[in-house]
């Protein structure tokens, strides 16, 4: 994974965490345990009955085993969905069993 983190420094990138929120900034940074540094950072919160809300972070930093999925951002695909007007049902939370 390191190999691509290393690919996105410095660019828009959209983190979902284990606890099912939805983080978007740019990768400022890295370690070896995969925990992220954002700059810009934003939180989308989602909802079934309304708009979504988009709650400023500013630097946010991210510990690596609370990452579920990371991705690049592809800003033209994005600008053509108003992403103002989705609705979705919140993400739940990873659990993870290990006994």
């Amino acid at each position: 994974m390191a190999s691509t983190l290393a690919e996105w420094t410095n660019k828009q990138v959209c983190v979902i965490t284990c606890d099912g929120r939805s983080i978007v900034g740019i990768m400022a940074g890295y370690d070896q345990l995969q925990n992220l540094i954002l700059k810009d950072a934003s939180e989308r919160v989602y909802s079934p009955d309304a708009d979504p809300e988009t709650v400023p972070l500013g630097l946010y930093v991210i510990r690596g085993d609370n990452i579920a999925i990371i991705s690049d951002r592809d800003e033209e695909r994005e600008a053509s969905v108003n992403l103002d007007k989705v609705r979705a049902e919140p993400i739940e939370s990873v659990v993870q069993n290990i006994g």
